[in-house]
Order: C-alpha cells, then structure tokens, then sequence
C-alpha cells in the first residue's frame, strides 16, 4: 500500500501537530507501508523511510486543490491521509483520512483577532475544515472531546469518526539550561504563545502567587512578538519585573532541560485537542495544574489538579496548594507517571494501520 500524507506541519521546528506527524508516518513507514511526504517547500528535516515531495505551491489552496491531486496520481498513492485538521482535495482521486487534532478557531471567540483580515481568515478555515470533512472516507480524532463536538456542532455521523489517542513523547535528553534559569525556582508554561494558551490569566494568577512566594520566577516558551508585547504590557501593569521569563523557541533539548528543571508546570489552556505539554510534564516526574475544560481531563485522568482557567484566584490557588505541599508534589509526580505510561505511540501507529487497511 502506498499511502500519501499532508506533511506541512513538519515542515519547521516540530512542534504539536509537526510531532504527530514525525511520530506517525515514521512508525507507519517502519510497519513496511511505502510512505509519500508531500511538502509545500523544503523541510528543516526529512522523515526518515520516507519519499519527500515538495510541491512549490503558491498558497495553501493552489497545494490541496491543483497540485495534490496531480501529485497522488503521479505517485499511484492508493490512501491520502491529511493530517493537519483541514486539506482534502474536493476532486481527490483517492480515499482519504482526514485527521481533526482540534475545532479551536470555532470555540475561541478571539482567535484570529490578531490577524489582519480576522474576518476572511475564519470564513477560509471553517469552509476548508467543512468540505474536507464532506470528502474524507473516514475522520480520526486525538480525543473523545473533540469527536463529540464535530457530532454536535457540526453534525458530523458518529459512524464516520474514530479517537485515536497520540503517543507520549518520547525522551529525549536533556541539553544545557538556559543560563539565566541556572538555580532558579520556576513554575513553566511550554505550551507556546497563542491566545488559547490563556497566558493572561496565567500572569494574572502568578502576580498573586508571586506575593508569597517572591522567589519564585514564571517561564513561558515560544514565539509570538505581537503577542508578547501585549503580556509584557500586562506584566509591567502588574509590577512582575524580571519574574517573567520569556525563552522564546527552545530545540528539544533545551526544552526537555527547562521542563526537567521547573518545580511545577501550569498550564491552564482554554482549548485543546489532545494536551502534549502535560504529558510532557508528567513523563518529566513534574507536577502539573491544568484545566478542568477540553480534552484535558480525558488525558491526565487524576493525576494533575484541575483548574477552571477563567477564573485567576482558582489558578493561583492551585500553584500555592503545590508550592506549599511537597508531599501533595510527590504524589502528583507518581500518578503522572502512571498516566504518562498509558499512552504509546506503538499503540497509536497500528491502530492507524487498523484503519488504512479498512479504507
């Protein structure tokens, strides 16, 4: 079977969807499936086992609707499966899988607030998220959160959609600290900047923490200026100084050493289709504070304390109850753990495999 996969995810520093990608199509290419990669431009790096297309395409639209189609049949792909929540061809010459990870630009109201034509960017999502779901074969989920809510608001048939949970990360040694987090005592958020991250709340709550607990610093990773400068505005407002620490892009080694050096990860976000941080934190024997909304409570069971992430004193509270209780920490970290071993990429990958062979 030669299948065919949306690989532009990936194209960049993986990350969320780009991961699910790496993980995926590697462990598929291993089973002895012959795997084609379809690109829109050169990727940072290659997936091992695997046939690189890069189809030099002049927007997102002339990649899935002109030169996708042309590329499967060129390739004889037998099984074309989009990976990043939107991108089936209307006229493609094969079955396909659709992949919905999440629907978070249709439950956040604000979301494309910071682009500059806020409105066409949601109409070109929700249009291009409906007619690939109207042409796939079959959808597959990262929860049981997100199935339910194509059911309800976008009246897809339950018989169409399969959850498929994603895999743990895998560990990966830790690289050097930052130098200015070296003996430092922090509470991490490594989720990236994005509106549903809810890192003004987060703020928010940390300037009470911090009232307590003055040694304590507040670390956020990735990547967003407009963003940033708005939170930065917000810290100012809140007299937080140098208490936020902002690292931008961390490589996983990096990442992996600031996750392994916090004291407690909160990470409350708004939405979320599936949740790697937290089990990022989990596999890291880290606690973790998150919210009680989305898919998060499916992924972590019991094994972190659960926020509403509207409400700041909530949030605030919970870092306290940790901060303040060690022994409350320990036993987080070993139900973390537990949590963390329940999800397997193996598992994944064939249960993937299951459904392409039924296609």
């Amino acid at each position: 079977m030669i299948i065919g996969f949306d690989a532009r995810y990936a194209e960049g520093d993986l990350v969320g969807v780009g991961k699910y990608i790496q993980s995926l199509v590697t462990g598929v290419a291993k089973s002895g499936r012959t795997c084609i990669v379809f690109y829109s431009r050169e990727p940072k790096v290659k997936i091992s086992g695997t046939t690189a297309v890069i189809l030099n395409s002049v927007n997102r639209y002339h990649f899935e609707q002109v030169l996708l189609p042309i590329a499967l049949k060129k390739y004889k792909v037998d099984l074309y499966h989009a990976t990043g929540n939107v991108g089936v061809p209307l006229f493609c010459p094969v079955p396909a899988l659709l992949t919905v990870h999440d629907i978070i630009p249709l439950e956040i109201k604000d979301y494309f607030s910071y682009s500059p034509f806020s409105f066409l960017s949601k109409l070109s999502y929700v249009l291009r998220l409906k007619a690939s779901i109207f042409k796939a074969a079959k959808i597959v989920t990262d929860s049981n959160y997100v199935k339910n809510v194509l059911i309800i608001k976008l009246k897809v048939t339950p018989e169409k959609i399969q959850t498929i949970y994603l895999g743990s990360p895998g560990t990966i040694m830790p690289g050097k600290l930052p130098l200015n987090l070296i003996g430092k005592k922090y509470v991490l958020n490594h989720g990236g900047i994005d509106i549903r991250k809810n890192l003004d709340r987060l703020i928010e709550a940390f300037a009470l923490v911090h009232k307590k607990h003055g040694e304590i610093k507040l670390v956020i990773t990735g990547e967003n200026k407009r963003m940033r400068e708005d939170l930065e505005k917000l810290i100012g407002k809140l007299n937080l100084g140098n208490s936020v620490v902002f690292t931008g892009y961390l490589d996983d080694a990096t990442l992996s050493a600031v996750i392994k050096s916090a004291c407690l990860i909160c990470y409350p976000t708004l939405s979320e289709g599936f949740g790697f941080p937290v089990l990022e934190g989990f596999g890291k024997e880290i606690p973790v504070i998150s919210s009680n909304i989305s898919s998060i409570p499916e992924v972590v069971g019991n094994a972190a304390i659960l926020v509403n992430p509207e409400r700041v004193n909530d949030i605030a509270g919970a870092m306290e109850k940790v901060l303040d209780n060690s022994e409350q920490a320990h036993e987080m970290v070993l139900k973390g753990k537990a949590q963390y071993n329940k999800f397997s990429w193996e598992k994944c990958v064939n249960e993937y495999l299951d459904l392409y062979n039924h296609i």
